[in-house]
């Protein structure tokens, strides 16, 4: 009995380790996937890339107080799926609001966080505002 014991006991002990295993290496290959974003922090060069790659630029105004810009940080951007499509169709930019008060005026940004989409000519043809989900932010670009 108690080498019956002893061996149920092995087993439950091997299945555990093989499920802690797997589970490591999904979460792992899930977050390897997550595109490394890389955001300019001044509109002029961006809008100069956007027109040598014919992209368009994506504009994430925020402010270091607003909670739900932080969400969008924490969230929305690094999703593997929305890094990607804004890696490969945008150039990025991020403009504190507190920082650089004259271009939220210029763009009418009213409420944290607000997204602009700029053609590659600096015309704006998308507003998001507010917090979105991954999903959410999937169906906007």
């Amino acid at each position: 009995m108690k080498k019956l014991l002893l061996i149920l006991g092995i087993v439950i002990a091997a299945v555990l380790v093989i499920y802690a295993v797997s589970s490591s290496q999904n979460n792992n290959d899930s977050q390897s996937q997550t595109v490394n974003l890389k955001w300019y922090t001044d509109i002029n060069p961006a809008l100069q890339e956007a027109q040598k790659t014919n992209k368009q630029v994506f504009i994430d105004f925020y402010a270091d107080w607003c909670p739900y810009c932080k969400e969008l940080d924490k969230n929305t951007f690094p999703d593997p799926k929305v890094s990607a499509i804004l890696a490969q169709k945008y150039v990025l930019v991020k403009i504190n609001t507190d920082q650089n008060p004259a271009l939220a005026s210029q763009y009418q940004v009213y409420g944290l966080p607000t997204m602009v989409i700029l053609n590659s000519n600096g015309q704006e043809i998308k507003r998001i505002t507010g917090y979105v989900t991954p999903e959410q932010m999937l169906n906007q670009l």
